[in-house]
């Protein structure tokens, strides 16, 4: 098996995405485990820096798709 990294995004679809983040949340909350809240945190971030837009644009954008 290879050894890596770093993974890319760009396959997943929009709404996949938006499971993924709304899983993070929901785990993190119901567990109480920071890290899944961190995660999506991260995440958000990176794609509202690559993107330039707001979380607010970002999540309209997911979610009209």
């Amino acid at each position: 098996m290879e050894n890596f990294d770093h993974i890319s995004i760009e396959n997943i679809s929009k709404k996949d995405f938006l499971m993924i983040l709304q899983a993070l949340e929901y785990t993190g909350e119901q567990t109480s485990i920071q890290e899944f809240l961190d995660l999506k945190d991260d995440l958000i971030q990176q794609l509202t820096d690559l993107s330039e837009v707001s979380v607010e644009e970002l999540f309209s954008n997911m979610q009209d798709s």
